[in-house]
């Protein structure tokens, strides 16, 4: 403190002579003013900056559970490949809610930076648009929910996995938080060029390809005819599977979201279309 009086001291013998001695205070108290105002600024600016890029700010994801970033290095420099990843994927599950509860035209990467208590740069540097941190915020939400059903396929005949399977995508399809997906994607394909490399199916995209790849392994242990397009029918059975009840649940209010009215409606599905795939047929027991 001794050190700031002296120096504003000094910078007073600069004043031109004909300044009153109150005229001088007032520009002595200004510049201290001026002064503790810019520290206390900085301060607050740093605390702030150190809580967000420590990882004291924890937050609950889609997932139940809290993350937390690992502290800093205290020498400074790049963030470790782990913190970067955490923070990506905190980044992530944030632009996702802003998206679902505000909609695209609503959400701003002002108000997705904010929530995330991260900089708009940040945002910009990662996704480089808006549009390209929706893309990657969806197929984030979308591969959330299937990940554990391509990870935990049960063992046992090809028309069990592809009925598990089924139900867990289903499932997964009636619950609030992917039924909120629907506006997002139903917009990233009518805005297509913008959106880049993302598909109108891109929903279904990711459940084709875990059914899809239970119709390769089919083929491969039996050696069933190669000439089958797996693609086509992979694609078919999602339909059939997911995309056909869940409108009968949701739109048509045909079938109810219980366990055994979903059980029994795939089951039978899962009869007739076995009747024209002979590897499916074998595998059924009656």
């Amino acid at each position: 403190m001794i050190v700031r009086v002296r120096s504003c001291f000094r910078c007073a013998a600069r004043f031109p002579p004909q300044l009153l001695p109150g005229q001088c205070v007032c520009i002595l108290s200004g510049f201290v003013i001026a002064s503790w105002r810019y520290r206390i600024k900085s301060k607050l600016m740093q605390d702030l900056d150190d809580r967000v890029r420590d990882g004291f700010m924890t937050r609950a994801t889609s997932t139940g559970r809290a993350r937390r970033l690992p502290p800093r290095d205290p020498k400074g420099g790049r963030p470790t490949q782990e913190i970067a990843a955490l923070l990506g994927v905190h980044i992530l599950d944030v632009a996702l809610e802003q998206f679902i509860a505000h909609g695209v035209e609503g959400a701003s990467m002002e108000g997705i930076a904010i929530a995330a208590s991260v900089s708009k740069r940040t945002l910009y540097s990662r996704f480089g648009s808006k549009t390209a941190l929706l893309v990657a915020a969806v197929e984030h939400g979308i591969a959330h929910h299937l990940r554990p059903i391509a990870s935990t396929i049960p063992a046992g005949s090809t028309r069990d996995k592809l009925l598990h399977v089924g139900r867990k995508i289903l499932d997964a399809s009636l619950k609030r938080e992917v039924i909120g997906l629907d506006s997002l994607i139903n917009w990233i394909a009518d805005h297509e060029s913008e959106a880049g490399q993302a598909k109108p199916s891109m929903g279904a995209k990711a459940g084709i390809a875990i059914i899809q790849s239970i119709l390769e392994q089919a083929h491969r242990n039996d050696g069933s005819d190669s000439s089958v397009d797996l693609s086509f029918l992979a694609a078919f059975l999602f339909d059939a599977f997911v995309t056909s009840p869940r409108q009968r649940i949701l739109l048509r209010h045909e079938l109810e979201n219980t366990s055994r009215a979903k059980s029994d409606y795939l089951e039978r599905t899962m009869n007739l279309i076995a009747r024209g795939m002979p590897f499916l047929d074998e595998d059924c027991s009656g």
